[in-house]
């Protein structure tokens, strides 16, 4: 129980630095929409990208997509399958089994094969993901502006 209160103290200390409803809102959704991006091992790249142009923070969107990180892990067979579903296709690998025993026939076919299941399930996350992150975006922009101003009632009101 005491790392979740020290977890929560820094997660805390971390949403006090200064960042905008704005920026703070757009920080996670982007975070989380990265981190559920069906390709592993790029979200770190990918956040430190977009983080410095738009002046989002780091820290938070790289320590929430770790969070969000499991997800990837539930959502990568549903967008798999509905950007096959875009497509037309039937998906053949699917689970580990497969994958090995595609291996053992063909190294290259394997390859060809999942580098199509990846661009079925980009497609899949683009038709899913980005509407709802957009969407999540507004809704976290409401929410954050609406505890900002609360704050900042409190604050006047202890002056």
């Amino acid at each position: 129980m005491k790392f979740v209160s020290k977890a929560w103290l820094k997660i805390k200390d971390l949403l006090k630095q200064g960042l905008t409803p704005k920026q703070l809102a757009l920080s996670l959704v982007v975070s989380t929409l990265v981190s559920i991006f069906p390709v592993f091992g790029i979200s770190t790249i990918i956040l430190t990208c977009l983080a410095l142009p738009l002046r989002l923070n780091l820290p938070i969107m790289i320590g929430f997509s770790y969070v969000a990180e499991p997800l990837k892990v539930l959502l990568i067979i549903p967008f798999i399958a509905l950007g096959g579903k875009i497509f037309g296709v039937e998906h053949k690998l699917l689970t580990y089994e497969a994958i090995k025993a595609s291996y053992e026939i063909s190294f290259w076919d394997t390859l060809k094969e999942l580098s199509y299941e990846l661009l079925c399930g980009f497609v899949g996350w683009t038709l899913l993901a980005i509407p709802v992150a957009i969407v999540a975006y507004f809704l976290l922009l409401v929410i954050f502006t609406y505890l900002d101003k609360l704050k900042k009632k409190r604050i006047a009101k202890t002056l």
